[in-house]
């Protein structure tokens, strides 16, 4: 059974959601528009750029934007959503991981809305291939793992050091140029270090490379669960640590 508190979660991300586009036509359905927008027209060009095949591209693009997009948004919002929350924290019994657990909700929920386009864009560029759906479920949840913990992480520090939100949206950005996103990891040198110590490239090709060519890249996979499971202990032990002294902060 669902507990109250992960009711309250899923209540409160859905009322952030609609939030964003009252008075909007088409509503949340813009989320997904949005997202075909940006893959089909930057798409078509960097797939010149690059000389890599339209159909293909268009679908590495579409799936690297929408896993990125997930962590990128969670991260930076993750950030500021203690503070934010500050009047609920202060007047209510709020806690402040659950400003947390709210941010990510919500996120994970547009999530599901750009997975149309992933789907998309899949049919089109493998319609006879069958691809490796349990590893790419798998992948997407150490991906939502990763989103929980380092939003852990940068809010808790946010609410005492309050440089921290703009330092993590700018370090999110650069993350996004040296990260396989918009090119393909295969475009530089095996074991090139742009690869090796970029712990986003684990991240996103987890969950990515099942639903690109049906394979799976293990090694992307075993590296995303240690580097989730050692985040998530730090996590834990710094939320642990500090979670007392948070209202004094805000």
């Amino acid at each position: 059974m669902i507990s109250d508190t992960s009711m309250l979660w899923f209540r409160l991300a859905q009322f952030d959601i609609r939030l964003r586009y009252r008075n909007s036509t088409f509503g949340p359905l813009w989320i997904t528009l949005n997202t075909a927008i940006f893959a089909a027209s930057v798409g078509f060009l960097y797939a010149v750029l690059l000389n890599q095949p339209i159909k293909e591209y268009l679908h590495h693009l579409a799936t690297s934007i929408v896993l990125w997009q997930f962590l990128s948004a969670t991260v930076v919002e993750g950030a500021e959503s203690v503070i934010n929350a500050n009047d609920l924290i202060l007047n209510t019994k709020m806690s402040p991981a659950s400003c947390v657990f709210r941010c990510v909700t919500k996120n994970f929920i547009i999530l599901l809305h750009n997975l149309v386009v992933v789907a998309v864009t899949m049919v089109i560029a493998y319609p006879n291939v069958g691809l490796n759906f349990p590893m790419f479920f798998i992948g997407v949840g150490f991906l939502i793992i990763h989103a929980t913990w380092i939003s852990f992480i940068v809010a808790v520090v946010s609410a005492r050091f309050r440089d921290v939100p703009l330092i993590t949206a700018s370090a999110m950005q650069l993350l996004f140029i040296l990260s396989p996103i918009l090119w393909a990891s295969k475009v530089l040198p095996s074991g090139s270090l742009f690869l090796v110590l970029n712990p986003v490239s684990y991240m996103i090709d987890a969950a990515r490379t099942p639903v690109l060519n049906g394979g799976t890249d293990y090694t992307s996979v075993l590296v995303s669960a240690a580097i989730a499971l050692l985040g998530s202990l730090a996590a834990h032990a710094l939320y642990r640590r500090t979670q007392h002294r948070i209202p004094y902060w805000l």
